[in-house]
Parts: C-alpha cells; structure tokens; sequence
C-alpha cells in the first residue's frame, strides 16, 4: 500500500476562497494529487462549485508542459509524468468558454521512483525457479517493506506487485513474507526476504519472486462468494470458490434462484437444470486455482421494478470439510431496469454486530467495441470500516492495491495494469472482479451505518458508478433468551424445521445468519411461521426476525 509520506501532497488539501470576479459563482474548491501504480505519474483531480456546460480546467505542470480538458462533471481528472526529481509549481486555470474566471496554485514535491516488481509462484519442480510446470498464485500474500533499513509499508500480494519505490538511486529496499498464501508454504528464499536497489535508470522493472510449495494438509476447507444482480431483462453473478487446501478436491455448486428467472449459462462448465435449481459442476478447486466465473439468467415474462429475490448457493462436499459455515450463501437482491454488469456485493448483508468481518465483490464487464487495456476501481471506505484488516481475498486478474486518504475516509484503489480486457463480442471473457474482506470498528453503536459504492474506469471513458450496499449496527443487538410467550421458537434444538409462534407481534422477514454473522439464509415471514433449515450445517445460529414490532433476535442450535 503507498504511504502519502513518500509523496508531497498526496493527501487531499482543501482550499476554499472567495472570487472576486464577474463569475464568482464558478470556483476551484479542492484539489487532490496521488501518486499512480506507474512509477514518475500523479494523478490530480479537482472540484469545482457551480457546475455548468462550457466549463474547462487547464493544468499548467510547472515543469513546461501543460493539458486542457473540458468539464463533463464538478470535477477535472489530470496525470502529471515528470521525468526527473524536483519541487514544480502547479497552476490550475477555471475557464468559461475559454475566458480564465479563477485559479489555484500550489508546490508539488516529486521524488525519484522505480516500479520494483515482487512476486510469488507455485514452484512446481523445486528449482526455485520460475519456469516450464509452474503456476501463479491467487490467494494474497502479506509483505513488509522496509526503505534504507525503516518499515514504510505493507502490502497484499496476488500474482505479483509493481511497487513504487522512491528514493536516490542506491536506496536499499527489503521485502519481508509475514504471512503465505492460504494453502501454500515458502519454499525460496528461505529467510522470507528479498533485496532490491532502486537504480538510476526510472524503467528499469526488476522481477523478483518468492516460491511456495503445498502445505500438508489432510482436510480441506471449500468456500463460495457470490452476488446477484436482477433486472427486468434479466440477472448475473459473478461466482469465486475457494479452497484452502493444495490438494486439489472436486466440488458442485448448486444455485437454487427465483421464478422470476430462468437460466441461461453457466460460462465454462458442465450444468443441468431442474426446475428453478441449477447444478454445476465446477471441476477440482486447490488453494493455487481458485475459480471465479459468471452465471446469467434470463427474465420470465413482465418483472415489477422493486421486488426482491432471493437465491442460495450451496457448494458440496459439505463430508471432510473443515468449515461447512461458507459453504452456503443466501442473498437478497431488488430488481432495477436492467442487470448491471458492473455491480457491488457485500457478505453478510443488512444488520451485522460491531466488529463483523465484510466481504465485498466488485465485478464488472468490458461493454464496449474495443479491448480495455487498463482498467481500475476507486472504492470511498466507510470511516467505520477498519483500513488495517484490509485484505485482498483474490482477484480474476493481476491487481495492485493502493489506499489514499481522504479526511476520515480511505479510497481503496484497485489497479489491473495491462489487463486487456476483451471487447463486449468476447460473451463470458470480457468480465472481471476482486474480492476483498475488512472489519467493521468494533467501537460502533446501534444505528451506525456502513455505506459503500466505489467508481470503475475503463482506459479513458468516463467513470461507471455501481450500485450502492449498506450494513447497520440495530437496536436490540445482544442475543438473550426471550422471555414470555412472545415470540417462541421450537424445537431447539432442531434437524429440519424451525417453528416460529408470535402471540403479540408482527414480523416480515426472518434472517438466519452464522456465528461469524454470515448470512445464511432470508426469506419473507409467514403466519404458518415455518422455517426449513435442513440444508444448514450442523452449528449455532441466530434467527432474527424484523417487521412493524422491531427487531427480535433468538438463538438456536441445528444438530
């Protein structure tokens, strides 16, 4: 992760003033300089009240080269690449049709940089040697840098990471393994370090890897993520399983979905429908070779805008598997005009506990008539998320993480250098995704909010927003025994049904999740009161129930 204390003024400064001209209602407000994944490019953006068509911003680098770029938005988005060290003054001119109504000026501080690349590999021949049999790995790692002999970073590690170093030629930096992928263990070098030295040519990338080999392991520990996106037209989710072992295990994946829907494809494996249950066959799963593919569904007849659907995904053997509690996921979607490709995801979804751990999936997908080259997502944090517990689940392509500070917030940057994604005739090629866990403070209160969206850019084009997710801290959050005859659930513990009894009150759904606060199921309350919770692993789970009379939380035990 970039630190802003290596780069002068890639924090956000904001700057308010008052003009003085004839168009004083068209002011520069903030401005905000970041360094890219590229080592010697910045990226500035800028905001400006009083919006209106006709406007542009013209950068002046301060270093004798300049860019214009008219305004589709209350923001201006520039990349400044300087080829040496130096302090440059920048000025930014506002203009409304093409006559200068305010400006800004500030000092940029540009340090040496060069990418030093650090990778990992499957080494599948013990050579240690990254050659002929041996595989890229896509579960994160966790490495430590050190500059001139000071820890400065740490950073979540996927196929490999293009650090930026910055620094004199000369400057020693030191990567450290503090943790290997899930499944794997460190074969090269033995000591957990790698060396390298920043030289005086700025484009010189120097590969460097780490090697690992299989862990011994005689269990295994299968686990899915996945979202749904529904529409009128139709519905997608994008799919990632997991496995923690090495050895490789064969699994099927069964998605029971809505009515509302039929299926379409599964894009790249075997499947066989039955009724509204869809059964794919996956193949084998190792903690090297991960899976991540995508489903689509097609609309059945007229759909209502705004109605809700549910879906569960089941993934099997649930036999030998060392936790069974993410091996379902049940999610609950709103229908929109149309399936959004580029759509966000958080597990578990709605209500969570203090200190819940989240897991977010952004997909997204190549629409237009040419390949996309680069591509990368900002993604605002909640302040009451936890920065430090950050970490790259797996990603469907090469990805540099990068976080920025942005007052009590953090944008998170998601960079896929050079993925040359496919254009939009490529069906099922030209879509991608990350995943990425974090903690909710453990300091929140009842009514707290987690709110989350992040923006996608392809090459050039202007940014996709995707849809919006959004977790709570309720009222009523401890779990106790409820006395009375109120609500009365039985028996506890339970095999296959859950019968529920409200003398007194009036609920609409019930949401059953696991004691790491995992959703495993919602679905619409009932006066029969019944739930069915057969296909649950055996375990210790919370029901909670919602509707005119609040929130009603109760545990149970499903043997």
């Amino acid at each position: 992760m970039k630190k802003t204390i290596y780069v002068c003024l890639c924090a956000l400064f904001a700057l308010t003033f008052t003009a003085s001209k004839v168009s004083a209602q068209y002011t520069i407000t903030s401005y905000n300089l970041y360094m890219d994944s590229v080592c010697g490019v910045e990226n500035l953006t800028v905001a400006a009240s009083g919006y209106t068509s006709g406007l542009s911003m013209t950068a002046y680098f301060g270093d004798g080269t300049s860019a214009t770029y008219p305004m589709v938005s209350a923001f201006g988005s520039f990349s400044l690449s300087y080829t040496c060290s130096g302090n440059y003054t920048v000025k930014i001119v506002l203009l409304n049709a093409g006559v200068a109504i305010d400006s800004m000026s500030f000092s940029n501080t540009y340090r040496f940089c060069q990418n030093l690349f650090v990778g990992g590999y499957l080494d599948r021949n013990s050579n240690n040697v990254y050659d002929g049999p041996d595989a890229p790995i896509y579960n994160a790692a966790k490495i430590a840098i050190d500059s001139a002999g000071v820890r400065i970073d740490t950073i979540e590690s996927l196929t490999g990471y293009d650090y930026n170093a910055l620094g004199a030629p000369g400057t020693v930096y030191t990567f450290t393994l503090l943790s290997a992928p899930s499944g794997l263990v460190l074969s090269y070098p033995t000591s957990g370090i790698i060396y390298d030295t920043v030289l005086t040519s700025r484009d010189s990338v120097k590969q460097k890897y780490f090697a690992f080999q299989c862990a011994t392991s005689s269990s295994f520990d299968l686990a899915v993520f996945a979202n749904f996106s529904a529409g009128v037209t139709g519905a997608g989710s994008h799919i990632l399983i997991t496995n923690s072992s090495c050895t490789p295990q064969a699994a099927t994946l069964t998605i029971t979905y809505s009515p509302k829907f039929s299926f379409y494809y599964a894009w790249g494996y075997p499947y066989t429908v039955s009724g509204n249950t869809v059964t794919i066959n996956v193949g084998t799963v190792s903690a090297s070779s991960p899976l991540v593919f995508a489903c689509l569904w097609n609309n059945v007849g007229t759909l209502t805008l705004g109605d809700t659907v549910n879906t569960k995904f089941r993934l099997t053997p649930f036999t030998g598997d060392a936790d069974t509690s993410n091996n379902i996921i049940v999610t609950n979607d709103t229908i929109r005009t149309s399936h959004d490709p580029n759509y966000k995801s958080v597990t578990p979804s709605g209500d969570i506990a203090p200190g819940t751990k989240l897991e977010y999936m952004l997909s997204f997908e190549n629409t237009g008539n040419a390949p996309a080259q680069n591509i990368y997502i900002l993604d605002t944090l909640s302040a009451n998320l936890d920065v430090s517990t950050l970490k790259i689940v797996t990603s469907s392509a090469k990805v540099n993480l990068i976080t920025i500070p942005w007052g009590a917030r953090t944008i998170v940057k998601f960079d896929f250098p050079n993925i040359n994604l496919p254009d939009s005739s490529h069906h099922g090629l030209c879509d991608g995704m990350v995943a990425f866990s974090i903690k909710a403070n453990s300091t929140l209160v009842p009514g707290n909010t987690i709110d989350n969206r992040a923006g996608i850019y392809f090459d050039n084009n202007p940014v996709v927003m995707t849809n919006g997710v959004e977790n709570k801290i309720p009222f009523h959050t401890s779990v106790s025994p409820l006395k009375g005859t109120e609500v009365v659930i039985y028996p506890n513990p339970v095999s296959n049904e859950l019968t529920i009894k409200t003398d007194n009150g009036t609920f609409t759904t019930a949401t059953i999740t696991n004691s790491i606060g995992q959703v495993m199921m919602t679905q619409q309350f009932n006066a029969s009161g019944k739930v069915n919770v057969k296909v649950l692993p055996a375990g210790i789970y919370y029901i909670t129930l919602r509707g005119e009379s609040g929130i009603k939380v109760q545990k149970f035990e499903k043997l």
